[in-house]
């Protein structure tokens, strides 16, 4: 038996449809198929039997089943404690991070971690911190960089900083990030907010709900980039962490100022379940020292530690 014909039949068991096993697999249904023959000569015994709609498990299947997860969970244990014992970045790092840190944060560890370590294949995706726990959850990626609101179950996190949500407006609205709004003069504005399900969503939404119903229904984005966009052309307001506005600032296209007693914490997270690479190690550590630089500097404004640091 080889592993490869006992992964192919893995995906046969947890499709019950050759056509489907075969696109899990990546291969062609005739190779797949033809592998599966393979390993029943070897054992001597029909695994499936083919029905009109897809397949079943024979008695033998089922018994084989069983010992092919107990077989590839103790690969996968022999495969991630050689991981973890290296101290060389190696092999591939998948990281997800929040569209908010990009600009701030993310792009520069990135960049840095590539120059030092060019052979190490990075890939990296973006998006709500929603998806971005979940892409860590079911194992997608590594680790992820995301808002800490909402479940957590299963997850190692390192608290990186807590920083305030601000408002955006056009930059002749005058605002400053000395003087901070009060929530009540959101529900005064034209908003475009991010769409639900969504954290930062759900926190606008709850702090805005004892105070009057805005005028107008928010327009609904899904980038912070359209975000900008929209604000930077008057007539519109948002509400995002100051790391989503930081480029944007700095080039006079939006005007922003803290919101009083609204904040957002960030963390960097991975699976309990899943020792950490070399290159996992590296790229948090990067990622904590780029933040400390960031707060102590005071290039991050309004973000603060962790009371530990």
């Amino acid at each position: 038996m080889k592993i490869r014909q006992l992964e192919y039949f893995m995906h046969v068991v947890n499709t019950l449809n050759i056509t489907h096993a075969a696109e899990h697999a990546n291969v062609s249904q005739p190779a797949l198929s033809r592998q599966l023959q393979l390993l029943e000569d070897e054992l001597g015994t029909r695994l499936l039997e083919r029905r009109p709609r897809g397949v079943a498990l024979t008695p033998a299947g089922l018994r084989l089943a069983d010992h092919v997860r107990t077989l590839m969970q103790n690969v996968d244990l022999i495969k991630e404690d050689i991981i973890a014992a290296e101290t060389i970045p190696t092999g591939t790092l998948r990281i997800s991070s929040a569209y908010s840190l990009r600009g701030l944060l993310v792009a520069d560890v990135v960049a840095e971690f590539h120059r030092r370590y060019p052979h190490v294949s990075l890939e990296i995706q973006e998006g709500t911190s929603v998806n971005v726990r979940e892409a860590l959850v079911t194992h997608r990626v590594d680790l992820a960089l995301y808002s800490d609101h909402g479940a957590s179950r299963g997850l190692d996190r390192q608290a990186l900083c807590t920083e305030a949500l601000v408002l955006l407006s056009p930059p002749d609205a005058g605002l400053s990030m000395d003087s901070p709004v009060a929530v009540s003069l959101l529900s005064e504005l034209d908003l475009v907010l991010t769409p639900n399900p969504n954290g930062l969503r759900r926190v606008v939404d709850d702090v805005l709900l004892p105070h009057p119903k805005p005028r107008n229904p928010p327009v609904i984005v899904e980038t912070n980039s359209i975000i900008m966009d929209l604000v930077s052309r008057g007539g519109l307001h948002s509400i995002l962490p100051y790391s989503a506005t930081y480029q944007a600032y700095l080039r006079g296209d939006i005007s922003i100022a803290p919101i009083a007693g609204m904040s957002w914490p960030w963390v960097i997270a991975t699976s309990r379940d899943r020792p950490h690479s070399a290159a996992m190690r590296v790229f948090m550590k990067l990622i904590a020292e780029a933040t400390q630089r960031l707060v102590q500097t005071r290039t991050w404004l309004t973000a603060e530690l962790p009371p530990d640091e």
